[in-house]
């Protein structure tokens, strides 16, 4: 097995002190990625994880059947005690139930010995699956957070851009009525009515092209 990459968050040393279940049993894990896909090293090790899962479960029910069929054979025996001769021979029967039994306990111990192994791999796997999750999600987070402070001095810019446009526009009205009113004082209401008259289409196109959609 190799190395283990170092990480700055120290995720490795936190996770040896924690049970953690697999991970690639929750389903809220599995949403973490729901977006963009897992991670090639993610993916790996999720493989791996559920590759021991695998294993596991198999190991577990043989040894299930495996206690079956030795509780089968050991009452064969105690029902059979009575065909043991004077001589206390044991039939071939019985002689091969009991050359079952031993192989079935062999077995039974080799499974979990395995099992224990299993364990002990799993675990490993899973920890270093949660410590790279970690480190996903926390890139994403970061990466989110470098995204909304930009996007918090774009928002405070276009705030003051927009104040200023109002500003301005209110100004340019003011103005507009200014200079009405000097026109109308100066030259009266008969021209400047006249005035009206000729330029109001222009005067309206040009209101209505500079009005907010």
């Amino acid at each position: 097995m190799g190395k283990r990459k170092n990480t700055d968050h120290g995720f490795e040393r936190l996770v040896q002190s924690k049970e953690i279940p697999p991970l690639v049993l929750d389903q809220k894990w599995h949403h973490l990625f729901s977006e963009d896909g897992k991670p090639k090293e993610v993916a790996k090790l999720e493989e791996k994880v559920n590759k021991h899962l695998a294993r596991q479960g198999h190991l577990t029910q043989e040894i299930k059947d495996l206690k079956a069929l030795k509780t089968k054979l050991m009452k064969n025996i105690v029902a059979n005690m009575d065909e043991i001769g004077e001589t206390g021979q044991e039939t071939p029967k019985l002689q091969e139930d009991r050359r079952l039994i031993t192989e079935i306990n062999q077995r039974m111990d080799s499974c979990r010995q395995e099992l224990e192994g299993l364990q002990d791999l799993m675990r490993s796997d899973n920890e270093m699956l949660m410590v790279e999750t970690m480190k996903y999600c926390y890139g994403i987070m970061n990466s989110n957070e470098t995204e909304k402070e930009e996007l918090a001095v774009w928002i405070a810019k276009t705030r003051i851009e927009l104040k200023k446009k109002v500003i301005r526009k209110e100004m340019i009205e003011d103005k507009n009525r200014e200079i009405y009113t000097y026109l109308h004082d100066v030259f009266g209401a008969q021209v400047t009515g006249a005035f009206d008259l000729k330029y109001a289409d222009e005067y309206k196109r040009a209101k209505t092209s500079n009005t907010p959609q």
